[in-house]
């Protein structure tokens, strides 16, 4: 529990960091263009703004990958690890919940069609796909 209270800590942490970003960006960006005048030889005059928007596009570009980065792609990793970890902790014996909410004790997998056969309760066995495999039940006691 309280790793997940750091990683939730980071992530915030993240994510507030980013968008002081982009405030302060906003506040330099408004502050250093300048605005200048010219006259040309018709008489005419003309205004030109000259800021730095390259810079601040780059800025802005960077703190929106910033931000898709730690909202989307981390956590998106963090749940395929997670899954990876507990396809490799499956053993026959362990009683697993798949992600349709079925309890069962795994019989046995068959290795050509990346299936496992569950025993549930009843005497039935049924056929699930690896990758359905939600989590380990865990006994009661712990």
């Amino acid at each position: 529990m309280p790793n997940s209270r750091a990683r939730a800590f980071v992530h915030r942490l993240g994510v507030i960091s980013l968008i002081a970003a982009v405030v302060l960006l906003s506040a330099a960006c408004v502050t250093e263009s300048t605005t200048t005048t010219t006259t040309a030889a018709d008489g005419t005059s003309r205004s030109t703004s000259t800021g730095s928007v390259i810079l601040t596009i780059a800025m802005y570009a960077v703190v929106i990958g910033g931000l898709f980065y730690f909202l989307l792609v981390r956590p998106q990793r963090t749940r395929q690890r997670r899954a990876q970890d507990l396809q490799s902790s499956l053993g026959v014996g362990d009683e697993v919940q798949t992600i349709g909410g079925i309890y069962g004790t795994i019989e046995y997998f068959d290795q050509e069609t990346d299936t496992a056969v569950l025993q549930i309760e009843g005497g039935g066995k049924i056929r699930v796909a690896r990758r359905a495999l939600a989590d380990k039940v865990k006994p009661k006691g712990r």
